[in-house]
C-alpha cells in the first residue's frame, strides 16, 4: 500500500505553500499519508541551464509510487515542466490534480479568478475614482495572468475606461523583470496612471518599490494592486491590496479528489476556487488590521533576527569545515559532525544524498558524471533524524528517504530539493515536516550556499589534484607523496598494522628512449604506470618517484599479498605489451619492503622507501649481469 502523495510546487510561493500544507496535513490525518514535495526554485529571471538544473527535482518522482500527483502547475515558472508530468501521470493511470493550469483529460482545480478580480477592479473605479491604469502581468501565454487582464478590461469598459495595449507589461512574476517592465511603460506613457494593477503580490511590491526610488508615493500618487495575498504583502508599508485564495481549501480537495476515487472514470473535470478582494493600504483605504498585522510581526522581529544569524553562523561554519577537506569521505565525516552539533533549522529530520562520483572523480567534466536525471544507488552524505545520525551508506534513489519505511499512525512530509550545477544534477536534500527554513523563502539560500560549497569544494580538490597528480600518468607525483603517502604511514603507526612500501623502476628506460624515440618512452612510462593503478584498491596509491621511477604504498599489506601484488603487476605489464605489441621488452624491477610498527616504530616512510630502493636495486642489478652473459 503506496500512502503516500507527491505534490510539485515551486519555493519561490512559500507562502501559497505554507497554506496549502494545512490543509494537506489536515487530510492526511483521515487518511494517514506521506507527502512528498519536489520543490524546485525555478525562475524566469535565471539562466537557462540553472534553471533546468532546478526542474529536474521533479525527475525524481516516480509517479507509479504515489497514490496521487499534486501538481501546483500556475507556479512551476514552466508551463511545459507542469503539462509533462500532468500527462505523464494521466498516461500511467495516476490519479493527478493540476492546480491553475488546464491540460486534456486532467482534472484542474482552477482559481475563480472572476470574483475576487472583479471585486477588486470595481473598488479602484467606483471607490477611488480611478480613470486610468497600467496592468502588469506575468507572462504573456499564462491563463491566470490574461484572466486577471480580461476581467479588469471588462470592468473598466463597463466603466468607459479604455486600456490599450501600451500600458501593459509583463514582469514574469518576479522582481527584476517587473522594474524592467514598468521602466517600458513609464517611457512608453506620458504620466503616471490612477493605479497598477499587478497579477501577483511579488510584481506589485517591486513596483511600489520602484515608484518610491523615483519620488511617487503609493498611494499618494498612485495606487498599487496584488494578487495572492502573501504575507509579504501584509506587512509592508503600505499593506497590499490584493485577491485571496484559499490554498488550504484547494490542498484538501485535492486530496478528497484523490482518495475518494472522485476521479475514477472521469475524463477532465474543471473545479474552481473561490477568490475574494483583501482591501487595504496601497490603494488609499485604511483598515485597523493592517497596523495590527505589523505589529505583530515587529513584536517576532527580534527571535527572527537572532534565529537568522544563528543559521548563518552555522552556514559559514559548514563552509569553513569543508575548506580543507581532501576527498569525498572526508567531506562526509565532516558534514556529519557539522549537522550532527548544528541542526536547528532542518526539521525533524534532514538528508543529503549525492553522487559520489562527483567528488571522487573532479577531472571529468561535470556532463560526463551528472545526468539530466538521477538514477540508481546514490551516497547518502547526512541522515539525520530527531537529532541523531542514521547509520546508512547508500539509498536507491527510488526510494528517496535513506532508512525510512512508513509506520501507520506516523504521518511526515518531505521536502525534497535538487543540488546541481547549471542543468547538471548531483543529488538533492530533504528537509522534513515543518524545517524553520521553509519560512521566508529561506530555503533557497540555504540550499544554495550548499550548492556554493560544494562547487568550491570539487574546485579545490581540482587544484590539488593537479598539484598531486603527474600530468604524464595520472598517479600522483612527489608533491601526492607528501599528502597522501605520509598520512597513510603515521594512520597504519597508530594501528599497529603493516604496511608494504614498493619501489619499481622501468629496465633499460635509456635504451628505449635512445632506440625508440621519447615519445615511445612516454608510452612506456604510462603503461607501467596503468600497470600498477590497476592492481591498488581503494586506500592505496601509486606515486611516480622520478622519471621512471613509481612506489606503490599498501596499508594493511603483509608479505604474501606484497608478493602476489609484484607478480601481478609484471603480469599486467606483460598483457599491456601483447596487447599493444610494442617493438621491445618492457620489464619492471621491482623491491618491496614491510613495515613494522611495532619492532620499528621510530622508523620513518622515507628509510622505508630506501630500503624498498636497495632492494629493487639489487634486482636490476643481478638482471643486467645475467643479461651481459
Amino acid at each position: 500500500m503506496k500512502k503516500k502523495i507527491a505534490v510539485c510546487a515551486n519555493g519561490w510561493s512559500p507562502d501559497v505553500l505554507a497554506k496549502a500544507m494545512e490543509g494537506f496535513m489536515e487530510y492526511a490525518g483521515t487518511r494517514d499519508f506521506d507527502i512528498y514535495v519536489f520543490l524546485s526554485f525555478a525562475s524566469y529571471s535565471v539562466h537557462r541551464h540553472t534553471m533546468q538544473g532546478e526542474l529536474n527535482v521533479y525527475n525524481l518522482c516516480e509517479l507509479s509510487d504515489y497514490d496521487g500527483v499534486i501538481v501546483f502547475s500556475n507556479l512551476l515558472n514552466s508551463d511545459e515542466t507542469a503539462k509533462e508530468i500532468c500527462t505523464a501521470a494521466r498516461d500511467k493511470g495516476v490519479p493527478v490534480i493540476s492546480i491553475g493550469m488546464e491540460f486534456e483529460g486532467v482534472t484542474s482545480l482552477c482559481v475563480d479568478n472572476d470574483a475576487g478580480m472583479r471585486e477588486l477592479v470595481t473598488h479602484l473605479v467606483e471607490e477611488h475614482g480611478v480613470k486610468s491604469i497600467f496592468y502588469m502581468g506575468g507572462t504573456e501565454t499564462h491563463v491566470d495572468s490574461n484572466d486577471r487582464l480580461r476581467i479588469t478590461r471588462e470592468v473598466l469598459e463597463k466603466h468607459g475606461i479604455s486600456l490599450s495595449d501600451k500600458q501593459i507589461g509583463y514582469g514574469k512574476w518576479s522582481n527584476r523583470r517587473t522594474v524592467d517592465a514598468l521602466k517600458g511603460l513609464l517611457a512608453a506613457n506620458d504620466e503616471l496612471p490612477d493605479a497598477i494593477i499587478c497579477a501577483n503580490d511579488i510584481m506589485a511590491l517591486a513596483v511600489c518599490t520602484e515608484l518610491e526610488k523615483r519620488g511617487a508615493s503609493v498611494p499618494d500618487d498612485v495606487l498599487v494592486t496584488g494578487f495572492d495575498d502573501i504575507a509579504g504583502a501584509n506587512i509592508f508599508y503600505p499593506a497590499l491590496t490584493t485577491v485571496k485564495q484559499d490554498y488550504a481549501y484547494v490542498a484538501k480537495k485535492a486530496c478528497e479528489l484523490i482518495y475518494d476515487n472522485k476521479l475514477h472514470g472521469e475524463a477532465s473535470v474543471k473545479i474552481k476556487v473561490p477568490t475574494r478582494a483583501v482591501i487595504a493600504e496601497s490603494c488609499g483605504c485604511k483598515p485597523p488590521e493592517c497596523e495590527k498585522r505589523r505589529q505583530i510581526y515587529c513584536k517576532h522581529s527580534f527571535q527572527r533576527n537572532t534565529d537568522n544569524n544563528l543559521l548563518e553562523q552555522n552556514e559559514r561554519e559548514m563552509r569553513n569545515c569543508l575548506s580543507d577537506v581532501s576527498d569525498f569521505r572526508e567531506m562526509r565525516e565532516k558534514l556529519r559532525n557539522h549537522y550532527l552539533q548544528n541542526h536547528q533549522f532542518e526539521g525533524s529530520a534532514f538528508y543529503i544524498v549525492f553522487n559520489g562520483e562527483y567528488l571522487e572523480k573532479v577531472e571529468a567534466d561535470e556532463k560526463d558524471l551528472c545526468e539530466d536525471t538521477l538514477h540508481g544507488e546514490l551516497e547518502v552524505l547526512i541522515a539525520l533524524r530527531d537529532g541523531s545520525l542514521v547509520d546508512v551508506e547508500h539509498v536507491d534513489v527510488r526510494q528517496l528517504i535513506p532508512a525510512y519505511e512508513k509506520k501507520d499512525g506516523e504521518r511526515h512530509v518531505f521536502y525534497i530539493v535538487p543540488l546541481h550545477y547549471y542543468q547538471y544534477s548531483y543529488g538533492y536534500a530533504v528537509f522534513t515536516d515543518k524545517p524553520y527554513v521553509l519560512n521566508d523563502a529561506m530555503m533557497f539560500p540555504y540550499v544554495e550556499k550548499l550548492q556554493q560549497s560544494v562547487r568550491l569544494l570539487r574546485a579545490n580538490l581540482r587544484l590539488q589534484q593537479i598539484y598531486d597528480k603527474d600530468v604524464l600518468t595520472g598517479v600522483y607525483n612527489r608533491m601526492g607523496y607528501e599528502n597522501k603517502a605520509l598520512p597513510l604511514y603515521q594512520a597504519s603507526l597508530e594501528k599497529k598494522a603493516p604496511m608494504t612500501v614498493m619501489f619499481i623502476d622501468i629496465n633499460y628506460m635509456k635504451m628505449i628512449n635512445d632506440r625508440y624515440g621519447h615519445d615511445e618512452g612516454d608510452n612506456a612510462i604510462r603503461m607501467v604506470a596503468a600497470s600498477i593503478s590497476d592492481r591498488l584498491e581503494e586506500g592505496w596509491i601509486a606515486v611516480r618517484y622520478g622519471g621512471d621511477e613509481f612506489l606503490a604504498i599498501v596499508p594493511d599489506c603483509d608479505e604474501a599479498m606484497a608478493a602476489q601484488m609484484k607478480d601481478d603487476i609484471s603480469g599486467s605489464l606483460r598483457e599491456k605489451c601483447i596487447k599493444r605489441k610494442v617493438p621491445y621488452e618492457l620489464t619492471a624491477s621491482i623491491g618491496y619492503v614491510t613495515t613494522d610498527p611495532v619492532g620499528r616504530a621510530d622508523a620513518t616512510l622515507e628509510e622505508y622507501v630506501k630500503e624498498a630502493d636497495d632492494l629493487m636495486y639489487m634486482i636490476k642489478k643481478e638482471m643486467h649481469e645475467k643479461d651481459k652473459k
